[in-house]
């Protein structure tokens, strides 16, 4: 048995892939929209995000099995990964506790009542986060800095509004998947420790005295577990619903971030990864803690580090665009296009216009960076003749590009060291050319498609293929069968 499945927890849709090792390629792939958010229109007015976590698994394995169904594979192992931040909380029989909150809910954010400072402000003096540069706060050793939609923020909410009830755990996305498809209560892995918050990635340990400062029980979090490693076998009932064989191994969930370079590059050492989909990273591989400055130092599958520029700009910056001339049409026309129609045309306008966009320059931090949380976004230099569609698209597409290129570039200061090797991923950058043009401008080097497409999810079917024994490593796993790549 040479095929394993993978299922992707994603924010926009829940994907399933089977790999075959033999053949070093994707088996078949099938995705459906994430409907699972039950977010009231007046909490989305003031930024919170709450799923139905349940019906997000229904969704994931219902895909999966239809996957299994139409190309007759019978994996050997599962392999689970996905949004790897958030909140879903669960009590001592595995049923869930209130709404999943996802990465994208700003409450944290919020002004605690009768003070002049957010609860993430409050946390962090709690906590002893130090702000350097104008930067967000930041706990020690923790590998990033201080942000909401991470899961201990969430947990501290909860807890000074008096709603984080007793005798509960957290849990994320992916490790509640795999736990449903187990049976087994929920482990955490160092990639998606990190997103956690208070996670020391020098000692790969949960920084309990931090979590004793925030008033946290610690029975809250998750034991930990390492990658690559067997969380559970597939129980009878998830086998019937998935039409798989009962017992097979579950991998331990790993995150998408970690799991798409995994499923991405072949060469670790010599590699800077650009991912863009609903978010972006810039990322480079490190054996060894550096310094990590405005960017996040995430612990990799089973060893070393990625040192990454996240969440400065990705698929969502370049969404705000299109939602923006879709809100004009609705206002001044009366009707809506059609979103993906409007993204394809924004794109074709784009490659109508000149590298440089004729003067016109955009500051893409429609939500702020992690060096500068107060920045806003910008359109300058606009004349009659420029203030046009695609004028605005491209110079966005460039400003997204110079973001991603800056992490690069400061984890090359910061002692990663410059790479020869710029590999691409996500569909923000297999769907618009505009994008790859403006990326290999500010890289200096081509853009070479990882061979496979969904590479999060072929980085958790990896991930499960050496639990299973078929790779001694991830690293001789992604050498292996991300081997191929065009420009």
């Amino acid at each position: 048995m040479t095929q394993y499945l993978a299922i992707d927890i994603g924010s926009s849709s829940v994907t399933a892939v089977v790999i075959d090792l033999d053949s070093k390629s994707v088996v078949g792939t099938s995705s459906t929209v994430n409907s699972a958010e039950i977010t009231s229109a007046e909490d989305k007015k003031i930024g919170r995000s709450e799923w139905d976590l349940e019906v997000m698994t229904e969704l994931a394995v219902n895909n999966a099995a239809n996957l299994i169904r139409s190309t007759g594979a019978q994996p050997a192992a599962i392999g689970v990964t996905g949004q790897q931040q958030g909140l879903q909380l669960l009590d001592d029989d595995l049923d869930t506790v209130g709404k999943f909150i996802s990465w994208q809910d700003q409450r944290s954010k919020e002004p605690v009542p009768g003070e002049l400072r957010t609860y993430l402000e409050a946390m962090g003096e709690l906590g002893g986060a130090v702000v350097e540069d104008g930067g967000l706060p930041a706990f020690e050793n923790t590998g990033c800095p201080l942000v909401t939609g991470y899961t201990a923020p969430n947990l501290y909410w909860l807890k000074a509004n008096d709603l984080l009830p007793a005798n509960l755990h957290g849990v994320t996305a992916p490790e509640f998947v795999v736990s449903r498809l187990t049976g087994e209560r929920p482990v955490t892995d160092p990639t998606d420790a990190l997103s956690w918050g208070v996670y020391d990635v020098v000692k790969l340990d949960w920084d309990f005295d931090l979590i004793d400062r925030l008033g946290l029980d610690r029975a809250l979090f998750s034991n930990l577990a390492k990658s690559c490693t067997v969380a559970g076998q597939l129980t009878d009932q998830m086998a019937e619903m998935l039409g798989a064989k009962a017992g097979i191994p579950v991998a331990v969930a790993s995150g998408d971030h970690q799991c798409s370079f995994a499923g991405t590059v072949a060469d670790y050492a010599n590699t800077v990864a650009v991912n863009v989909g609903t978010g972006g990273q810039a990322s480079v591989y490190v054996e060894n803690p550096v310094p990590r400055g405005w960017l996040e130092l995430r612990p990799y599958i089973q060893s070393g580090y990625l040192l990454a520029g996240v969440g400065v700009v990705g698929g969502r910056t370049f969404r705000t665009l299109r939602d923006f001339f879709n809100n004009a049409s609705r206002a001044l026309a009366g009707y809506e296009l059609d979103p993906d129609v409007l993204y394809d045309r924004l794109v074709e306008l784009a490659t109508e216009v000149p590298a440089g966009a004729e003067g016109v320059k955009v500051d893409p931090l429609f939500t702020g960076s992690r060096s500068n949380p107060l920045a806003k976004a910008a359109f300058r230099g606009l004349t009659p003749g420029t203030f046009t569609p695609g004028h605005m698209a491209r110079a966005l597409f460039e400003a997204m590009a110079f973001q991603l290129a800056e992490s690069y570039r400061e984890a090359a200061k910061l002692g990663a060291g410059e790479r020869a090797t710029l590999v691409g991923s996500g569909n923000g950058i297999r769907l618009n050319s505009v994008l790859r043009e403006s990326l290999e401008a500010e890289f200096g080097m081509p853009v070479h498609l990882g061979p496979h497409n969904e590479e999060a999810a072929v980085g958790a079917a990896l991930c499960a293929a050496v639990a299973d024994g078929s790779f001694g490593s991830i690293a001789e796993a992604s050498a292996q069968f991300a081997s191929v790549s065009e420009r």
